[in-house]
């Protein structure tokens, strides 16, 4: 037996411009791993959008400081799985995120199930997903919008706005003037203050807000638990969270979590930390970082444990070279094939 190991990167072209308070971008970097022995082939996945900080070039140099290329056994392959999991590893998240992936998908494959049957992860049941807005014009967000109702088998009912742009409030009466979906927003820390974000989510309660993701920044982690006491709609944290030690600190500050397979570093750290929120009594998000179908295949594996999953990446991209997402009536589809469920429909360069 012979798994090579091989990280490579690819750039993923949206649709259309995506802006969110960080910024607007056309594209994100991805990192991916292969994992190929005989004819079966593993990926994995980590996108890399620029207000992280990573750089792919130097995260692919970076790969034989903590990776072989070739691995020999099947006692190897499981060694290097219980080490990708470990919460206080030194390996880089994106690198711990993309080799659990490939490990997982290849696994499944090798035994003929879904990588969530390895994770004893029961499949989703009309788990919603939710259709991301960025910041943009209104007539702009109603084309999107369109775009993603008129296949009828879709049928999406959840859209998450972000915020942090000029017309936030003209974007949320529009889309409530247009549709009667259900709808939260991503603030992505825009609001500043505690005052700001409790006026904030006071108006957007009204309009009929699910939950508010991320409301401040991370450098105000103190003053949410203030937030919470002067609001009654949730309070999901993204970037606030990374793993369970943030968990931990934070857990009385919040009302659920955004798991996202590249901050947490993969599918068993995923797994961990939403078992630790569940305990806990927390709503579950499950998202993506506008991946491919790679990334987001492999985060709807979870989605049996999730309350909504934000997986609609493959949905933003023109050049996602996999398939194997499925989404119906408004839903993520249960993966049924081996391992993340996704086929390569496009030739990739495997090497740095």
């Amino acid at each position: 037996m012979e798994i090579k190991l091989t990280p490579f990167t690819y750039h993923l072209t949206f649709k259309r411009a995506f802006g969110i308070a960080h910024g607007t971008r056309t594209g994100t970097d991805s990192l991916f791993i292969r994992a190929s022995t005989n004819d079966k082939e593993g990926f994995g996945e980590a996108a890399l959008p620029p207000y992280l900080g990573y750089d792919v070039h130097q995260l692919i140099n970076d790969f034989i400081l903590y990776f072989p290329s070739v691995i020999h056994s099947y006692e190897e392959l499981f060694g290097l799985l219980q080490k990708v999991s470990l919460s206080n590893s030194d390996i880089p998240s994106p690198l711990r995120c993309a080799m659990d992936i490939a490990l997982h998908d290849l696994c499944g494959q090798l035994a003929n199930i879904p990588a969530r049957k390895i994770l004893e992860v029961p499949a989703a049941i009309n788990v919603r997903c939710s259709v991301t807005l960025g910041i943009s014009s209104v007539e702009e967000m109603i084309e999107k919008i369109k775009e993603v109702t008129t296949e009828s088998h879709l049928g999406f009912t959840l859209f998450k706005h972000k915020l942090g742009g000029e017309n936030d409030l003209e974007r949320i009466r529009a889309f409530k003037e247009f549709t009667n979906a259900d709808f939260c927003v991503d603030a992505n820390q825009a609001w500043k203050s505690v005052e700001e974000a409790t006026q904030q989510i006071h108006f957007l309660q009204e309009l009929g807000c699910l939950f508010v993701e991320q409301p401040m920044p991370v450098a105000m982690n103190e003053h949410l638990r203030d937030l919470k006491k002067n609001i009654q709609l949730p309070i999901i944290l993204d970037e606030s969270i990374q793993n369970a030690s943030d968990f931990d600190i934070l857990k009385n500050s919040c009302d659920g979590i955004n798991v996202k397979l590249m901050k947490c570093g993969g599918l068993a750290a995923g797994k961990n930390l939403i078992q630790t929120a569940k305990r806990y009594g927390k709503k579950i998000l499950i998202g993506c970082m506008s991946e491919s179908t790679c990334g987001a295949a492999a985060a709807a594996e979870l989605a049996g444990l999730a309350d909504w999953v934000d997986l609609d990446g493959p949905l933003l991209i023109s050049n996602d070279p996999f398939e194997g997402v499925n989404y119906q009536h408004g839903c993520i589809v249960p993966n049924v094939s081996n391992g993340v469920g996704i086929r390569r429909i496009k030739d990739l360069a495997f090497s740095a």
